[in-house]
């Protein structure tokens, strides 16, 4: 029976792109290897996640804390390229950024194996999260530039899959290979996984950017100004989303629950679900419905998350957290996206991007300091759900109306 609904699929995703006409493609060579490349780049990170500590536990003799720390600056060296990494998306050529950062973030796997010194390794850690951070700016822009204006929302509904599977089936690909064959193997196959990815941007035809005279230098060539609203919204969905990343393992523990990795299963399988349908009613002018649904529905989710007491809800919300992400994520990505000019497209993907990555390492932290004060998570994920409902009120206050008023497209 699945084996039939997928060919069912792709049956009618292939009938879709024969039947549209060239300058209404969704589906274009551009699009689909951008995409492939996308994935590909996104599972060799995550199938790296959760054995790297251990890695760096057994080689290097390092405890927890230094771990921890080794790990995090992957966050901080992508949090810290963002603002830059747009600029440079929307002044150089795509293509060879793309291509060059993404073979830099294939040597940093490399890096990993040879190094011998923990400090070393830091700084190895810290090139990962810096070039990851430019080429998926990169990533985001040229599947952006491929896709016609008529089609946006769908298309990076469609896009941003590439990162959900990668999401759902690269950690436990990296754990079940550690377990089974050691560290070499993750390592060889993340190699392995990002020369595909490598081949496959170099095969990406890319139109030549138009020669212009160089802008002054501004904020707004960093910075996305005309989207401060949605960045400062979209930031706290990243900051309820952080403790949701480390610790969501330790309160299934606390609460009794079994199973948790079941989790992240859920949330993907909600945001893969919703992000096939949010496309299109985005292009058919349901943007600010959407974003403002998925704001909502993820209050509920994370209030029913602080207050699960057995598998049911705990569960439950992890769908709805996924469900209501796959409102959420198009909605402001598209937003940024309209709110800019033509040669702004870097600036606002990297703005979006900017929002998710401060809010994440924020939550991490924040989220930590406080499970250590209250001695539980439980208190976590309620502040997390009153974030949240701020957040939400903001929205259809303030943010959707500013978007409504200073949009360029859409």
């Amino acid at each position: 029976m699945y084996f039939l609904h997928t060919l069912n699929i792709l049956f009618f995703t292939y009938m879709e792109i024969k039947s549209n006409t060239s300058d209404n493609t969704l589906w274009s060579r551009t699009f689909i290897t951008v995409a492939a490349a996308n994935f590909l780049l996104f599972f060799s990170f995550y199938q790296l996640l959760p054995i790297l500590p251990l890695y760096i536990i057994d080689k290097f003799r390092a405890d927890n804390a230094t771990a921890g720390f080794i790990i995090s600056l992957y966050t901080i060296g992508a949090l810290a390229c963002r603002p830059f990494a747009g600029f440079l998306v929307d002044t150089f050529s795509r293509k060879p950024l793309y291509f060059w950062t993404f073979f830099a973030f294939t040597v940093c796997f490399v890096g990993y194996k040879v190094v011998g010194l923990l400090p070393i390794l830091a700084v190895v850690r810290f090139a990962h999260g810096l070039f990851f951070g430019i080429s998926s700016t990169a990533s985001n822009t040229v599947a952006i530039d491929a896709l016609p204006a008529s089609r946006r929302g769908e298309g990076i509904g469609y896009f941003g899959i590439s990162v959900n599977l990668a999401f759902a089936t690269g950690p436990m690909t990296g754990m079940f290979l550690y377990e089974a064959f050691g560290d070499s193997i993750v390592f060889a196959i993340s190699i392995a996984l990002c020369i595909i990815g490598l081949v496959l941007v170099q095969t990406l035809k890319v139109k030549p950017r138009e020669k212009k005279q160089c802008a002054p230098l501004s904020l707004d060539r960093f910075f996305l100004t005309r989207a401060v609203p949605q960045f400062a919204n979209f930031i706290f969905v990243g900051f309820a989303y952080g403790p949701v990343t480390n610790y969501i393992a330790l309160y299934a523990n606390e609460i009794g629950v079994h199973g948790s990795g079941w989790f992240y299963a859920l949330i993907a399988t909600g945001l893969i679900l919703n992000r096939i349908m949010t496309g299109r009613l985005i292009d058919r002018g349901y943007l600010i419905h959407l974003v403002g649904t998925g704001m909502t529905l993820i209050v509920a989710a994370y209030f029913i998350l602080a207050f699960s007491h057995g598998p049911i809800t705990f569960f439950l919300s992890a769908f709805l957290i996924g469900t209501s992400l796959g409102l959420i994520f198009p909605g402001y990505q598209t937003m940024c996206v309209n709110l800019a000019r033509h040669d702004q497209r870097g600036t606002a993907n990297s703005t979006y991007l900017s929002g998710w990555d401060i809010g994440i390492g924020t939550g991490i932290l924040v989220g930590g300091a406080m499970a250590n004060h209250f001695g539980m998570h439980q208190q976590v994920f309620f502040v997390c759900g009153v974030g949240l409902a701020i957040a939400d009120v903001m929205f259809l206050t303030y943010t959707s109306k500013h978007y409504l008023k200073n949009k360029l497209e859409g």
